[in-house]
């Protein structure tokens, strides 16, 4: 089976980027062939090296120019019929009421794949696919409550989980946690600093590992500076692969505005690794049902967070243990292995229909 994957750009440090690279390999094993389409939207630089050659196409399906957006189109149109494509996996939300509007044209059914929850949108509404992918029941509930979209099946992003739970050096991670986002407002990286500024004011002496990169970096940097605990907060900029980060770290932190799902929480779920979370879409549906520390914090509370970063340091052990409840919940919902085949199957059904 083949299938065309379309979105805005691939910009490596981009949540959706690994999601859909993580679906690509996941699927591999299932005779799915993905070809790829980016659109070039934005200035940041793209990773494609992950992407077999001669299956990544850049075309202006979000162009503002008419004569550009039909050039594309048409050739998107040319691409489809020669590759003998079965659907569009589309991962944008304009892009998707985009290719829902030319789906006659294009003569194959569109799968759209909420990452977020969004406000309503008459537009969205109005030009709803008619088949989605919700990777938290959050992302679901808000998709049926949005638009007119009722075929929505709940699949996570796939991580690849070892079969067994990773070790923990207790004694060498025991006074460093990990938080890997992007530098931009919505990750919450202002409230966290403050934190780590209060838990200073505790006298808990802790390292705090900040793995990104993004426009706000210089002004945290400075913010650390000016709180007296750049000494206890390091900027590790982009790292390609974090699992390294998270087995010398004794638990992750994100403490986002919203979420869609962290994949970062399931990463470190598949290193051992508990995260802390705030309360919000996205976020919730990461924390396991019998976990015993606090968690799941109100957006924008330092004071709350850095209460309950003093509670998970001052048991390392717990954490620990903690972390295997993260390892257990997140292996049965979304390893590699589990959701490669419920890809699969979700990509046929919308054949089918």
């Amino acid at each position: 089976m083949n299938i065309c994957v379309i979105n805005p750009n691939y910009y490596r440090s981009s949540g959706v980027t690994m999601a859909i690279r993580r679906i690509h390999e996941a699927v591999q094993p299932c005779g799915i062939e993905n070809h790829f389409v980016s659109c070039r939207y934005g200035d940041e630089e793209e990773d494609l090296s992950w992407i077999p050659p001669g299956r990544i196409e850049h075309l202006g399906l979000m162009s503002g120019h008419p004569g550009v957006f039909w050039r594309s189109v048409m050739r998107l149109k040319r691409l489809l019929d020669e590759r003998g494509i079965d659907l569009i996996h589309v991962h944008h939300r304009r892009l998707s009421m985009v290719l829902t509007v030319l789906s006659p044209l294009l003569r194959r059914p569109v799968l759209y794949s909420g990452n977020l929850t969004y406000g309503f949108s008459a537009a969205f509404w109005l030009f709803s696919p008619r088949r989605a992918i919700a990777v938290t029941d959050s992302v679901k509930q808000n998709i049926v409550a949005t638009t007119r979209t009722r075929d929505v099946e709940v699949l996570g992003n796939p991580t690849p989980f070892p079969e067994q739970l990773p070790a923990i050096d207790i004694a060498a991670v025991r006074r460093r946690a990990v938080c890997v986002a992007r530098f931009v407002p919505v990750k919450g990286h202002d409230t966290l600093i403050d934190a780590w500024a209060l838990l200073r004011d505790r006298g808990i002496d802790a390292e705090l590992v900040l793995v990104g990169e993004g426009p706000l970096r210089a002004a945290l940097e400075e913010k650390c500076r000016r709180l007296g605990i750049a000494d206890r907060v390091v900027f590790r900029g982009y790292v390609a692969d974090v699992r390294s980060e998270y087995a010398r770290s004794l638990f992750a932190i994100l403490v986002s505005s919203i979420e869609g799902q962290g994949i970062v929480t399931i990463e470190a779920a598949a290193a051992g690794r508990a995260s802390l979370l705030t309360d919000v879409d996205g976020s919730r549906d990461c924390l396991p049902p019998d976990r015993t520390l606090p968690n799941g914090l109100p957006y924008g509370d330092a004071v709350a967070l850095s209460g309950a970063l003093a509670s998970w340091f001052a048991d390392p052990e717990a954490v620990a243990e903690e972390g295997r409840r993260f390892f257990s919940f997140h292996q049965q919902l979304n390893s590699s292995k589990v959701l490669g085949l419920g890809y699969a199957a979700a990509y046929r059904r919308s054949r089918q229909r």
